[in-house]
This record gives C-alpha cells, sequence and structure tokens, in this order.
C-alpha cells in the first residue's frame, strides 16, 4: 500500500455562511461539485452540509482528485481518522458520504469511475457485492431517553407558550428540531390535529400528528404570542427578540433555548433530538405498532426501530408477567413427588 504524502489538497472547499446557515459550497472538482449539487437539491438541508463537511476533511486528508482515488487511499483515511481519535461512527458517516459520491460518478461516468471503493459491486449484475466494505463493524446505538421526572422538570423551567410547543412537538409528536423549524400555517390541519412535513430526512414527506396537548399548547402560543406579529413570515415559530426578531427560529437558536434551560434544571448533555429519541420509544413501549411508528417519525428501514428496543428491566418484567398471565403453573407442582436430588 502507498502511503499518501502531506501535500496541499488537491480538492479545496470554499463554504459560504450566513449567520448560522451554509449557503454554498463550491470545490475545485467539478465532479465533487456535480454530487455537492445534486444532494443540495434532492436532499435534506442537513445532509446537504454533513457531505460537504465531510468530504471536505477527506479530501484535506488524501490530496487527490476524485478520479485518482483508490481503495488504499481509503483505507489510509480510516488510519488517519482513527489515529485522530475519531469515533467508528464519525468513520462511517464519513466514509458513507465518501460511497454516495462515487455511486453517483459512477453513472455520471462509468468508464471513468469503474468501482466503489469503499462498498465495491458489480455494475454488470446489478448491485450484487463483490467486495468486502469499508465500514466498520459497530454494536447497534442504544438512543439516550429522558425519564420522566426529567421531562417534567425541564418543562417546568419553560416560561413561553412558543417554547412549550416547541419541546411537545419534538417529543409527543416525534419531529426532529430541524423539521419543527420549517412549520409553516399552510402545512396545518386543526380539524385532524395534523402537520404535512412537506420536506424530511431521506426527502420522505409525511403527516405527523399532535395530540390534544399539544393542539392546546400551540394554539395558546399562536393566541396570546404570536398574535398578529409578522404577518408575511410563513413559518410558526419566529424569535420575538434580538437581532432576529420576527424572523423564523433558526435550528441553532432552538438548541440555545434546550442548553439555556437544562442548564438552569441541571440537566447536562440534554439536546434536541432527545426529545424525538424518548417519544419513538414511549411508542413502542405503549404497543403502537411499528409500521404505523415508522411512518409517523419518517423511517423507510424496518429495522430501523430496533435501537429502540432497549425497554429498561422494569417494563420487561411487566411485560413479562402480562404475557404469561394466563398460564398458571400450580397443578403443575401438585404432581411433583417429595424428596430431592440424592
Amino acid at each position: 500500500m502507498n502511503n499518501v504524502s502531506l501535500n496541499s489538497p488537491a480538492v479545496l472547499f470554499s463554504i459560504v455562511r450566513e449567520k448560522d446557515q451554509v449557503r454554498e459550497v463550491s470545490t475545485t472538482s467539478p465532479y465533487v461539485n456535480h454530487f455537492l449539487d445534486l444532494v443540495k437539491i434532492s436532499r435534506a438541508y442537513n445532509t446537504w452540509v454533513s457531505y460537504a463537511q465531510d468530504l471536505k476533511v477527506f479530501f484535506q486528508i488524501i490530496p487527490k482528485l476524485p478520479e485518482a482515488i483508490t481503495r488504499a487511499d481509503c483505507l489510509e483515511f480510516m488510519k488517519r481518522q482513527d489515529e485522530a481519535g475519531c469515533s467508528g461512527a464519525t468513520i462511517n458517516r464519513r466514509l458513507a458520504a465518501i460511497s454516495a459520491m462515487f455511486n453517483e460518478l459512477y453513472l455520471l461516468e462509468p468508464e471513468c469511475f469503474l468501482r466503489n471503493p469503499v462498498y465495491p459491486r458489480d455494475s454488470t449484475r446489478g448491485s450484487k457485492r463483490i467486495g468486502q466494505s469499508l465500514y466498520l463493524r459497530q454494536a447497534q446505538p442504544i438512543p439516550q431517553i429522558l425519564s420522566g421526572d426529567e421531562l417534567r422538570t425541564f418543562f417546568g423551567t419553560l416560561r413561553s407558550w412558543r417554547d412549550r410547543a416547541l419541546v411537545l412537538l419534538m417529543w409527543i409528536s416525534c419531529l426532529r428540531v430541524s423539521e419543527v423549524v420549517k412549520i409553516c400555517f399552510q402545512d396545518i390541519e386543526c380539524s385532524r390535529r395534523s402537520i404535512h412535513i412537506p420536506v424530511a430526512k431521506g426527502n420522505l414527506p409525511r403527516t405527523v400528528f399532535m395530540d390534544p396537548t399539544t393542539f392546546t399548547v400551540l394554539n395558546q402560543y399562536l393566541d396570546q404570542e404570536r398574535k398578529n406579529l409578522f404577518p408575511t413570515i410563513p413559518q410558526i415559530f419566529v424569535a420575538f427578540k434580538g437581532p432576529a426578531r420576527g424572523k423564523p427560529l433558526s435550528v441553532n437558536a432552538i438548541q440555545k433555548m434546550i442548553s439555556y434551560h437544562a442548564a438552569k434544571c441541571v440537566l447536562p448533555g440534554l439536546h434536541a433530538h432527545l426529545f424525538r429519541h424518548t417519544g419513538i420509544t414511549q411508542l413502542v413501549q405503549q404497543g403502537m405498532p411499528e409500521p404505523a411508528i415508522r411512518d409517523l417519525v419518517g423511517h423507510r428501514n424496518p429495522n430501523s426501530l430496533m435501537p429502540y428496543l432497549h425497554l429498561c428491566d422494569q417494563f420487561v418484567e411487566t411485560e413479562f408477567e402480562r404475557a404469561q398471565g394466563a398460564l398458571d403453573l400450580t397443578e403443575w407442582l401438585e404432581t411433583v413427588q417429595p424428596g430431592g436430588v440424592k
């Protein structure tokens, strides 16, 4: 295997930001530009930004053009990432960005990009794998969730109907924070207490629902706080203070709000996605059919709910007792002869 020299990157990235949002990504490679442009128009915003950042890291470490990248280069990248202390999940995520790029470049110019160096497949025989992928084997992660006491404590620190509605939508309706900030008035159907999510992760539009409490809290926000303010802003959730007053809330603003209140009630490490994890886990525990949960939360993969089946011992014990309640083994003991092992 040839070692990659520490030269300046062959692919340079230019990322233009406006406040806390990435607005434009361009590179010195037309192939990388093609891929990122495709992701920008076909995938969620966060996916586009994540791919751009991960590919930038890759080309900083591997100073080659895409058409010159080999499997050995990808292995060298993995080695460097491991030496830098990156987790297996981070390395796999960056490999996924590289793999997705090469899949698209094969479709664009199959004669130039014959094979995906991360996940080789035989293009002449459909998608049959012909070699081992480079992805690291990992134990399936167990999502962290919030306890009932933690939820009550955190919710009790919130002082506005807006923030209460945000938390309930992420928790009870299992919305991603990136989905909450994009909710517009036209997306809500009051008669069904439903919200249409037109653009979601994986380009999977869906409809989510609000329970009566969430719906009430949302209406309290609209009636008492939003009122008739900022009539030209279609997004439901807006900022009321500071330089961003009258503008739609950003993901970063919600994360800062959560961090502020989490610090007040001494809940370190609390972040927006924990509410969604908690909500999905509660739906699983309450016995909601898995296909219905996947449709609600926007999961395609039938195995996507497996990480949420990390039910606590007490819940498993309760469910075991309920399931076995109809089986009475008392009469079996009556047939046991006295005596023991001799």
